[in-house]
């Protein structure tokens, strides 16, 4: 081996090494957090009253997971059951989430959990203009237009959200793989020549 193949070599794997390094670092999860203390719960989804937050989070960014440690109360004669958070791409497509499914009672609870969407075939793909959107509603509407079912007593939301590579982390790649083909050439025309 000369010394010309054995750095070419070694370069051509420092670049594929360092390409899948930071290919990985990039399609780790990033955890999103968002604070849901005060927040109103209204009426039912859609309606213009209902608290609806957008948070940028990256085109096409795929929402995986959602861990949650809430307090809710709802009035009575609204049930905890029926307190829902919709959070969805731009379009509404995504997951309703019901922390308190199940308590068809008024009061107050905290709710603690973890679900993997991924497990439930429920992880969707944020569209182009990378909006997380969260709308808070209820399920049935008891009390008048306007006038509050529930409040989010106070905790958060975390969102498990793998992004897309940028695009510099795809061009390494491409320059290392174009790099091991070109050795691999060099290595089959001088292989031929001796």
């Amino acid at each position: 081996m000369t010394l010309f193949s054995a750095v070419t070599r070694f370069s051509t794997m420092a670049t594929v090494c360092l390409a899948v390094h930071v290919g990985a670092a990039h399609a780790s999860p990033v955890y999103v957090t968002v604070d849901v203390s005060g927040t109103s719960d209204m009426d039912e989804r859609g309606a213009e009253s209902n608290t609806v937050r957008d948070l940028s989070i990256g085109a096409g960014a795929t929402i995986e997971s959602l861990k949650w440690a809430i307090n809710l109360t709802s009035y009575d004669p609204s049930y905890l059951s029926e307190m829902q958070l919709t959070f969805s791409d731009s379009l509404g497509n995504g997951v309703t989430f019901t922390p308190g499914g199940g308590d068809d009672f008024e009061g107050t609870n905290s709710y603690a959990g973890f679900q993997d969407l991924r497990l439930l075939g429920q992880q969707f793909q944020l569209g182009d203009d990378g909006l997380l959107r969260l709308e808070f509603h209820d399920a049935y509407k008891d009390l008048a237009f306007d006038e509050p079912e529930g409040m989010w007593n106070f905790g958060s939301l975390t969102f498990g959200v793998s992004t897309v590579p940028e695009p510099q982390v795809l061009s390494l790649m491409l320059v290392a793989l174009v790099s091991m083909l070109g050795v691999a050439r060099w290595r089959s025309s001088t292989a031929q020549r001796a």
